[in-house]
């Protein structure tokens, strides 16, 4: 069961952020920690990542976007689990990677805490955060994030081995000519520079197989 303190110190960031983020058109889903907003192709979102400690609670936030066609496409090729599909998103970074920082907790030890943190926060989603997930909730521009450097890592992804299946569906969805090398490119990553499992290995050629012969019609 999650500590009660976490849980309250969660509810004095979420109520101070909601009147910034009703005006944006989002929702506070409280089971998922996160506030969302519904696009044309899926969904954007804050989440509230708070984790507890002896004498205080870290605060964390993350941006995410969910691109229905791509996670509807990739998830059943990747590990995750079956009933969070509808919630997997396309990607998630911390909002401080925007600013060159791989982190930033911000601790949350009293309201007066909460406050100073709530409002770091809104400062860096209205100069940068907001523009992130919107800009990326474009299936073209998604794609362009994935594939711009296919042999180089990519800083707003965590799992890079996911990154390498979500790439090829971007790439087919939008029908890049260059799929097969992209493919590839991928695969070299997977198996010489990430060592993923030969598990992980048959599920991205099973992937990139059932890839040539989807059509979006």
């Amino acid at each position: 069961m999650r500590n009660i303190q976490a849980s309250l110190r969660e509810s004095w960031v979420a109520e101070r952020l909601k009147p910034f983020f009703k005006e944006q058109g989002f929702t506070w889903l409280p089971h998922l920690h996160q506030f969302r907003k519904s696009t044309e192709r899926g969904f954007t979102c804050v989440i509230i990542a708070v984790s507890d400690y002896d004498d205080c609670s870290l605060l964390e936030a993350h941006l995410g976007v969910r691109i229905d066609e791509v996670e509807n496409l990739t998830f059943p090729f990747t590990n995750g689990l079956p009933g969070f599909q509808p919630d997997s998103m396309t990607i998630v970074t911390p909002l401080s990677r925007l600013n060159g920082r791989p982190f930033e907790r911000f601790e949350l030890r009293d309201e007066d805490s909460a406050d100073e943190a709530v409002s770091a926060i809104r400062i860096q989603l209205q100069q940068k955060g907001l523009h992130f997930i919107n800009h990326y909730s474009s299936l073209e521009k998604m794609e362009a994030l994935y594939n711009e450097t296919p042999e180089k890592a990519l800083v707003f992804v965590n799992n890079q081995a996911n990154r390498c299946f979500r790439a090829v569906v971007l790439a087919q969805l939008l029908l890049r000519k260059d799929f097969e090398q992209l493919a590839d490119t991928y695969r070299h990553h997977l198996e010489k520079e990430l060592f993923t499992p030969h598990a992980t290995l048959d599920k991205y050629t099973r992937l990139v197989d059932f890839l040539r012969f989807y059509s979006q019609n």
